[in-house]
């Protein structure tokens, strides 16, 4: 809650109001003094509701109770406009009015403002005899005056009651972005290395009562492959507990390389062109290199019988930097996307480019254009 910000402009303002009230009393006298120090504990009153109310009402009312009997007693001429109290009384009144009304509780800001209007009700009784005489302006005004600083109050209390609601809005969806941005790596990244893993597994599964040391040569792919996907882990938690935004890539061209060996080490016969800017923002390479992984793994999971994969990262004459990875395998049957294509879609979404996937004349491809701009 920032309403406590505006304290200092109304301390200043109820200052300049008192100052004012001595000056129109001139020689007040000792009885006017003592209204006019009574005054005091009001407009502190006011200006302290900004950050605390505990002790806001009882002090105004008790203040104001007691400079009426003050004032009727001693017959203390008092400068008033619009309300039976002071003038500087009465700005502190509606201040406090709009705050309690505005962060209190219904009930306990109902209570306090209908304290106000009764110790107001019995100052004008005291001190102007409003029962008997015929005060209406100052009646009206008062009214006005009320109204005012209720509504006043009210608009503040829905504008803040929007802006929570805006604020808790903001934060669900940033957990939602956080959790969607975890699961998008989490699949990319580990995944990309556990399906490796897999393949390779697989093959000296099925290799092994033929030729055991063909199935003995795949196993280095198997421990590297783990131990990978167990640096992606530890990374993965690293920015859980720490928050960090640690670059997918350092060079990219050298990741995108790693990653089409271990393809090639796979059995798949892979092509790679590529031609890169001489500078990558850290973003835009993570994306690529994600893009090229998501799709290689999909490659290893659902391509059949794959006999050649082209990968081809290039810039365009628009300032883009174009993604591909296709192959000429037959589609699973039960290949329908996933949340493979999903994140990858997103990743593309957020850096503001173009991206399709689907199949082809013969194979599967998936395209991706994302903006250069502000990499060079």
């Amino acid at each position: 809650m920032d309403s406590h910000r505006g304290q200092w402009p109304i301390a200043a303002v109820l200052a300049l109001l008192m100052v004012g009230e001595l000056l129109i009393m001139g020689e007040p006298g000792s009885a006017g003094a003592l209204v006019w120090l009574l005054t005091v504990p009001v407009c502190i009153a006011a200006v302290t509701s900004f950050k605390s109310r505990a002790f806001t009402i009882p002090v105004a009312v008790l203040s104001i109770f007691i400079s009426s009997f003050v004032i009727a007693y001693f017959h203390v001429n008092v400068p008033t406009i619009l309300s039976p109290l002071t003038i500087a009384e009465t700005a502190a009144c509606l201040v406090i009015t709009a705050v309690v009304v505005r962060e209190e509780p219904r009930r306990a800001a109902t209570w306090s403002v209908g304290s106000l209007v009764a110790v107001s009700f019995f100052a004008a009784i005291v001190r102007d005899n409003w029962l008997s005489g015929s005060n209406y302006n100052e009646m009206l005004g008062s009214l006005v005056l009320g109204f005012t600083a209720v509504g006043t109050g009210l608009y503040f209390r829905a504008r803040d009651t929007e802006s929570g609601r805006l604020i808790a809005a903001a934060v669900t969806d940033a957990q939602k972005e956080e959790r969607i941005a975890l699961a998008r790596e989490l699949h990319d990244v580990v995944a990309h290395h556990v399906t490796g893993m897999l393949v390779q597994a697989q093959a000296a599964l099925e290799v092994s009562d033929d030729d055991p040391h063909a199935a003995h040569r795949l196993l280095p792919g198997i421990v590297r492959s783990g131990t990978e996907a167990l640096g992606a882990m530890r990374r993965l938690v690293g920015t859980l507990r720490q928050g960090e935004n640690e670059a997918a890539t350092t060079d990219l061209a050298a990741d995108v390389i790693a990653a089409v060996e271990r393809t090639r080490e796979l059995g798949f016969e892979t092509r790679l062109r590529i031609d890169l800017p001489d500078v990558v923002a850290p973003e835009l390479g993570r994306s690529v290199l994600r893009l090229v992984q998501e799709s290689l793994t999909n490659v290893h999971k659902h391509a059949v019988s794959p006999t050649m994969i082209d990968v081809e990262i290039s810039r365009t004459s628009a300032g883009a930097l174009r993604v591909i990875v296709a192959d000429d395998g037959q589609l699973h049957e039960l290949n329908q996307g996933g949340y493979g294509l999903v994140g990858m879609r997103e990743r593309v979404d957020l850096l503001g480019g173009l991206f399709s996937a689907g199949p082809r004349e013969n194979g599967w491809q998936v395209l991706a254009e994302l903006p250069l701009e502000g990499n060079n």
